[in-house]
């Protein structure tokens, strides 16, 4: 493979400019393959990742040099996070594409050079076409206005694409797949539901080998249940929304579609308002100052006191699992601004530590229900340090809570951050861990 002494040149410092930097790696890729290679998405050095489609044999070449140049892959993505600049390599197989007996060299014909490279090729007018089907079967029938716009390009190179594109699509399995991307294309409106159903089911049903057509139709399936899910923790002021956002930017840029949420704690006032019985006080006990946490007919039964802690814990975990699980069309990663460990510690701080409640039963079955983040980090500031950048709540309070984070560090294996750093230095070490951690 001829990349020897050019891995080492990506890496020099100062060379920040992003097209600088897709061309250095287009380039020493184009170097080491022995044949075509399709560039799916913008050609280098324009767009924001290098987006490939290889057979087998130059799959695993990229791959070699890719984990040589220091790139870490997480699913068919690999990330390159040091200097000179963030920058993602989306490599994919034809082995993906169709059943062992499947001939997948028409997806190579008429392919058109890119000037500056000897195998990077962008895929012709009739491939690019099945190109946008197959991601038209894995969106179940949508169509994006990025996709439209790629097959009316292509439609403009060759106003006769439909018509070779579908003869290659019968050895390939994909007359399905093909016919209902036109149908999607040609429509004035989004397809109903109905008639992207009956597409789908005519992705298997249609002509071609039964085993590429199974393949193309699963791959309409979910492939996870949820998002993978990165989660900041830590006391007011410790700046974790700052990191949340530099992270959704560092995502971004690598092609990988995320979305922020935040999550905080649920005291159960909804329900308090829906049952306005669990706030009437008991018969020879007085009212009192209204409890915003504990309603005023539980106050004083301790048995009410736990099984109300119960219901707490029961609302808390479902609200974050309903954040995790709410379908988000197009996002791979959900980035949290407060999780898990914060509900744990408000519960530790606001029950046994602010009213003497015990809830090491609460909090044991929480720990056991709620949804864990697949990468955690704590912001870590002392309480002195985030009451200077907030007076939200008193210091003591913040001791106490600093106290209980670290607590969490070991439950939910959070990456501890020094919150006192520069944003900038924080948001490479946290784009790191984050993307080893999701592997």
């Amino acid at each position: 493979m001829r990349v020897e002494g050019v891995a080492p040149e990506l890496q020099t410092p100062g060379e920040g400019d992003p097209t600088s930097v897709a061309a250095d790696v287009a380039t020493a890729i184009d170097a080491a393959l022995a044949a075509q290679v399709l560039v799916v998405g913008s050609p280098p050095p324009s767009g924001r990742d290098l987006d490939l489609l290889a057979q087998p044999d130059d799959y695993a070449t990229i791959r070699s040099w890719l984990d040589r140049a220091g790139f870490v892959p997480w699913g068919h993505t690999w990330a390159r996070l040091s200097e000179p600049g963030a920058y993602a390599v989306e490599l994919s197989t034809t082995e993906r594409w169709s059943a062992s007996r499947v001939d997948v060299s028409c997806l190579f014909a008429d392919s058109e050079p890119i000037p500056g490279f000897r195998q990077l090729v962008r895929p012709g007018p009739a491939a690019a076409l099945l190109l946008a089907a197959r991601g038209t079967v894995i969106r179940r029938g949508g169509i994006s206005d990025k996709v439209r716009g790629k097959v009316s390009q292509a439609l403009a190179r060759d106003p006769g694409a439909w018509t070779v594109a579908e003869a290659r699509a019968r050895d390939l399995g994909m007359v399905g797949s093909l016919r209902l991307l036109r149908e999607a294309y040609q429509a004035d409106a989004p397809l109903p539901a109905r008639a992207r159903a009956v597409g789908l089911f005519r992705v298997l049903v249609n002509e071609g080998p039964l085993g590429a057509r199974a393949r193309s139709f699963m791959s309409a399936l979910p492939q996870r249940v949820k998002p993978a899910v990165i989660s900041f923790s830590g006391l007011d002021g410790s700046g974790k929304s700052t990191q949340v956002s530099q992270l959704r930017d560092c995502l971004e840029r690598l092609g990988v579609g995320s979305q922020t949420q935040w999550a905080g704690f649920k005291g159960g006032r909804q329900l308090r308002t829906a049952l306005p019985f669990l706030d009437r006080a008991p018969e020879g006990h007085p009212a009192g100052p209204r409890d915003r946490l504990v309603p005023t007919g539980l106050r004083h039964s301790p048995l009410g006191q736990q099984l109300w802690l119960f219901v707490v814990v029961g609302l808390n975990t479902a609200h974050l699992w309903r954040h995790v699980l709410l379908r988000r069309r197009g996002s791979k990663v959900l980035i949290f601004d407060r999780f898990s460990p914060d509900t744990m510690v408000k519960l530790e701080l606001l029950f046994d530590r602010s009213r003497g409640i015990d809830s090491r039963w609460q909090r044991r079955l929480f720990t056991l229900v709620s949804p864990k983040p697949d990468v955690g980090f704590l912001v870590d500031v002392s309480s002195e340090v985030a009451y200077g950048r907030r007076q939200d709540q008193t210091p003591e309070e913040l001791a106490t809570m600093s106290e209980l984070y670290q607590d969490q560090v070991a439950r939910y294996r959070l990456h501890r951050l020094d919150g006192t750093k520069a944003a900038d230095v924080l948001a490479e070490q946290v784009a790191a861990a984050a993307w080893r951690g999701l592997r």
